[in-house]
């Protein structure tokens, strides 16, 4: 088994099927130009405006300036930190990448941005996931707040239209970076993203905890207002990003949990960024935000909003029972205090998110209901009962019981089994079992067969997702929209083989006149506009004597096609700074 496969077996199986395998031969050494380009600008530029934590971990995450990273290389230093990383296609769903980062592993696009969006790309790419996310981890207190983070949002309550935003999103990043792609199909994806955004008027618990993760994780300062550090990867990793957000133009304002109400563009530069005092600060702000959510709050209210996910969640009883299913429906007494829930189609019941034996979804088919709280005249929760006080109130297995609950609910029937987790009682099965309301309407009748009562006086917990996983994945197939694969026309596979022959001379230290000579002139007649492979030739050709007459020719070549437009003349005038020219 090679490393990459042993890597992948080591993660859980619901969330391989998003896991791809790095095929490293197909970076072009374009690719590996665009890496290096890119990296030597932000290196440059961020020495003195990115965390310590950066320049730092760099290396101790196998991070280099000359070619685009081998995953095998970065899992090698990342398990010396207690990390990994996996190699994905493009975004995945945010609840599976939120679980990723809970346990400790990085999801790094296969992808890199073409040679087109050197700046700045809207689709997840190895220069943002290696480049920008890798090397913050290196610091403990940081990559605490990245696991911590992940594991509150994999828990967080999400709706469909979240999901439909993804597609949405993912959709519109894949035709953003492909190439060819028409002014017609980019304003159809954008067009696409935006109504379903406007649809979304009340976003999830998802959508809010997105959004911190947004303005820490991707985009996040760190310092004051007005003497800050860069750690979000979305900054670190673009060099257009990383230079516009020292501008004043672009709002700096201290970082609390208001930052959940701003939304954003993944498509455009942010018009506001948010500044951390620390990293301990990121886990207070983190925190203040936990303590609102469904998972620690608990309630009819928490149950509520899972059900109007209309995704399957789980609602976790006083008792430590975790119920997982569609929920349809809570019922409460006048003081909002629950007593009923339901759930439709496939359901499990777990402890210490395990499934209990005989409780998955290929038994409970057809959704799950039970009465819950406490037993009428009886202050003391039934799951914290003595096997004494279950006897006394003629709860035995083998024996007729009949409970009745403050809620007007009755059980009547054959007590067949008593389940106990940790000291708790968590599970009552009955046979030959009526569930009846106050009113008398029947809840459970005896010919539906066996009635398995939930035990919990309260809701603890709930959260989207299931809670054995492994058993019940919730996740949907990967997504169909897949990167487009481009089909490279002989001319540029050409223009590649070019690219080689000058990193082959720059590795080898070999400079040969007449070779890099001919090259040039293959590079007037056949590509006129390309830039990057100019300021590569021009750095070989300032290290060879008698080739300095064509330092001019070459700069004017690129004085030429960076007259095209701004960016251009930018990005071409940045590469020339850092060439070394020789003495005139």
């Amino acid at each position: 088994m090679n490393r990459q496969d042993a890597v992948i077996a080591s993660i859980p199986s619901y969330l391989r099927q998003f896991v791809v395998h790095q095929h490293y031969d197909e970076y072009t050494p374009q690719d590996h130009a665009v890496w290096r380009y890119v990296m030597r600008r932000n290196i440059d530029f961020l020495k003195s405006v990115a965390h310590p934590a950066y320049i730092d971990g760099l290396a101790k995450t196998g991070i280099g300036l000359e070619y685009i990273p081998h995953i095998d290389e970065m899992n090698e230093r990342l398990s010396k930190i207690g990390w990994k990383a996996v190699v994905v296609d493009g975004f995945v769903p945010p609840a599976a990448f939120m679980e990723f980062q809970a346990h400790k592993i990085l999801v790094i696009s296969a992808e890199i941005r073409n040679f087109k969006n050197i700046l700045y790309t809207p689709a997840p790419d190895i220069i943002h996931e290696a480049a920008g996310h890798a090397p913050i981890i290196a610091d403990e207190t940081y990559a605490t707040y990245l696991q911590r983070i992940g594991e509150y949002g994999a828990k967080s309550v999400f709706s469909k239209l979240d999901y439909e935003i993804y597609e949405a999103i993912r959709m519109l990043s894949i035709i953003k970076e492909y190439p060819d792609a028409t002014p017609e199909e980019v304003e159809k994806a954008e067009r696409e993203l935006d109504e379903k955004v406007t649809a979304n008027t009340n976003p999830s618990e998802s959508a809010f905890l997105a959004r911190l993760h947004w303005w820490t994780v991707e985009y996040g300062l760190i310092g004051k207002p007005k003497d800050f550090k860069i750690y979000g990867a979305g900054i670190l990793s673009s060099v257009g990003e990383s230079k516009a957000c020292l501008s004043p133009t672009v709002k700096k304002i201290p970082l609390s949990v208001d930052c959940t109400n701003y939304d954003y563009d993944i498509t455009k530069m942010q018009p506001q960024l948010f500044v951390a005092e620390s990293f301990e600060h990121l886990l207070q702000v983190l925190e203040d935000f936990a303590n609102s959510m469904c998972f620690r709050k608990g309630g009819a209210d928490s149950a509520r909003k899972v059900i109007a996910s209309e995704n399957v969640g789980t609602i976790v009883l006083s008792s430590g029972l975790q119920i997982s299913g569609v929920f349809t429906e809570v019922l409460t007494d006048k003081t909002d205090i629950e007593y009923f829930i339901r759930t439709t189609g496939s359901s499990a019941l777990a402890t210490n998110d395990r499934n209990l034996d005989g409780h998955g979804i290929d038994y409970h088919t057809d959704g799950f209901s039970s009465p819950i709280g406490l037993l009428k005249s009886y202050s003391k929760p039934l799951e914290d009962w003595s096997g004494i006080e279950l006897e006394n109130a003629g709860i035995i297995v083998g024996n007729n019981a009949m409970l009745e609950f403050e809620s007007g609910i009755t059980i009547n029937g054959k007590v067949e089994n008593i389940t106990k987790d940790d000291g708790k009682v968590v599970l009552v099965t009955f046979t030959e079992c009526t569930v009846k309301t106050n009113d008398g309407s029947i809840l459970f009748d005896p010919s539906w067969g066996t009635f398995d009562m939930a035990v919990g006086h309260r809701i603890v917990s709930a959260y989207s997702g299931s809670a054995d996983k492994e058993n019940f994945n919730v996740y949907p197939p990967k997504s169909e929209k897949k990167a487009i694969k481009v089909i490279y026309i002989e001319k540029q596979i050409s223009l590649f083989n070019l690219f080689a022959t000058l990193e082959d001379y720059r590795n080898s230290g070999m400079t040969k006149e007449k070779e890099l000579l001919s090259l040039y002139r293959v590079l007037k007649t056949q590509y006129p506009d390309n830039w990057l492979i100019r300021l590569e030739l021009l750095e070989l050709v300032t290290k060879v004597e008698v080739l300095k007459p064509l330092i001019d020719e070459i700069k004017d070549d690129l004085s030429h096609i960076a007259s095209a437009n701004e960016e251009t003349a930018e990005l071409i005038n940045a590469g020339v700074e850092f060439i070394t020219f020789p003495q005139k």
